[in-house]
Order: structure tokens, then sequence, then C-alpha cells
């Protein structure tokens, strides 16, 4: 009423017929003692007790709104959240499903990702900056827990017409070519080398390069070849701007872990999670065809 400057005005917009405002008004008034309002013919105006009352009566409803924020705010159950590392293999293979699936199958987790090369997810877990890592031939640490999830063959990749020959391509033939690698840290290299180094063989790396989109680049142009995981090549393959082959004699393989640290104790929403976490991995395999496999697990003993 105050804010209409008029009875009617106030009545209409509170839904209320004219004599029942005025009558509360007025038993307002009597209840107080004092008159809360001057009526004129230009409508109404506060009397100083009325400004009194209205300046209190705007503060109380302050204060309720207030309250009502706070108690939906906590009423409303806060989503726990819970940081995983995953390789650039996994991400280009299936990282928007993992987030998408997330939103809708863990209702209560904020899944954030954090993609990086497997040496630096675990360097991440021990630091405390990762719950999780979805990560490839991890190291004996001290108070790292590891489950073997899925095992994967790793491609010897090629530009198109380099080579006239067809099909898997022998080990020894794959490492004397010009290969770009990461770096002596990365899961391929420490592969490549323990390989070659059972069969008294050398490794011919020609480029070390720190970057995957960089070594791409030098095997698309022919500078260079490499020996990578499916998923990091999977649409340049389909594109034809790499030729990738299987290793064999031996093969090259690796197996992906699910890491965690021994002191992080148990997650929020475990159980969920790792149901969750093991749909992704099934995913995963049947994303990577014939080059991998599922092996036999149980994420439940990781529990603590």
């Amino acid at each position: 009423m105050v804010e209409t400057g008029n009875i009617t005005r106030a009545s209409e917009k509170l839904n209320l017929a004219q004599t029942a405002l005025g009558q509360q008004i007025r038993l307002l008034e009597e209840s107080l003692g004092v008159p809360l309002l001057i009526r004129h013919s230009r409508g109404i105006s506060l009397t100083e007790p009325g400004k009194v009352l209205h300046q209190h009566a705007v503060a109380i409803l302050k204060s309720i709104e207030a309250a009502r924020t706070d108690v939906l705010a906590h009423s409303q159950e806060k989503k726990e959240v819970i940081n995983l590392g995953v390789t650039p293999s996994i991400q280009a293979l299936i990282g928007p499903e993992i987030l998408v699936s997330a939103k809708e199958e863990l209702p209560r987790i904020s899944l954030r990702m954090v993609e990086e090369l497997s040496f630096i997810l675990i360097d991440a877990l021990q630091r405390g900056e990762l719950d999780l890592a979805l990560a490839y031939e991890i190291d004996d640490r001290r108070g790292l827990a590891t489950t073997a999830l899925a095992e994967e063959q790793l491609l010897f990749i090629r530009a198109p017409g380099t080579d006239s020959s067809e099909g898997p391509v022998r080990f020894q033939k794959a490492i004397s070519t010009e290969l770009a690698l990461v770096s002596d840290r990365d899961i391929v290299w420490r592969l490549l080398h323990a390989t070659a180094e059972q069969l008294s063989l050398r490794v011919n790396v020609a480029f070390e390069v720190q970057s995957m989109p960089a070594i791409k680049t030098l095997v698309m142009r022919g500078v260079a070849t490499s020996v990578v995981p499916f998923g990091v090549v999977a649409e340049e393959i389909q594109q034809g701007l790499i030729v990738a082959c299987p290793i064999v004699q031996p093969s090259i393989k690796r197996t992906l872990f699910l890491s965690r640290m021994d002191t992080r104790g148990i997650l929020p929403q475990e159980s969920e999670l790792m149901a969750f976490l093991d749909s992704i991995v099934l995913r995963l395999v049947a994303k990577m065809g014939h080059y991998g496999s599922m092996l036999a697990h149980d994420l439940g003993a990781q529990r603590r």
C-alpha cells in the first residue's frame, strides 16, 4: 500500500476487498494505539509511527527471504567433487561420453576430468590433485593402489605411400625406422626399449617430442614414424592421413590401471562410482575394437 499510495490500488494488488484491507489497517492501528496512515484526496501517506513500522516490515520481509534462500540451499544435496585423470587416448575415444554419462548416472557426484600422459597423472595423484586416474603401465610406487582393467595393443604408424608393404610390421623393423617418441618417462618409450633390450636390439629414436599433435604432424609429413595407441590416431586413420599397423614378433601391449592413493580412503558414493567406471572401461575397450581386451578385475577390492 505504501508503494501504491492508494488503498484501492493496494487492494487490487493484494487481491483483497477494499473494505477488508481497510478493516485490517484499523485493527493494526487499534492494537498499536497509534495512527499509521494519513488519508487525503490524493490517496494516503504514512504518519511518523507508520514510517517506523514500514521500515521494520521491510527488514522483516528481507530477513524472511534470506532465511528461505538459506533453507533451500541446505535442503538440496550438494554434489561431491571427484577429480579423475585420463590419458589422451581415453579422452579421444570416449572423453565426452564419460562426462555426459556421469551427469546422468552419478547425480550426486560432480566429475572433473584431467587429461595428461600416464606418468603425469600418477605424479598428480601423489600430490593429491587427483582422486583417481585411468593410466597405463603404472610403476610400483609407495602408497599407490592399482587395479588392472584392460590390455591394449600398440600400433606402428606411418604416412600413406611411404611403405608398399601392408599388414603387420615386425618389431625389429618398426624400431629401426625414424621414430618420433615422447620421452623416456612415457609408457611407449619404456615398453619399446625394454622389449628391444630383451632381444639385444636398438631403438632408433630420431625425434624426441613432448607433444602428440607434433608427433602426428611429423608422421603425416612422412618425416617420421611412431608407435602409439589407437585412440590418439583413430580420426587420422579414418581420414586416410595415417596408416596404422599392428606390431608382431613380438606385439607391444600396454595395461590400463585404475589408480588411487591408499591414504585417500573411501570415496563419496564409492559403489556407484566403481560401477560407473567399470561401464566406462567396457565402452573404452569396445571403441578399441580388436586392439583392446578386458582383464578380470574387481574394482570393489580397491575400497579402503
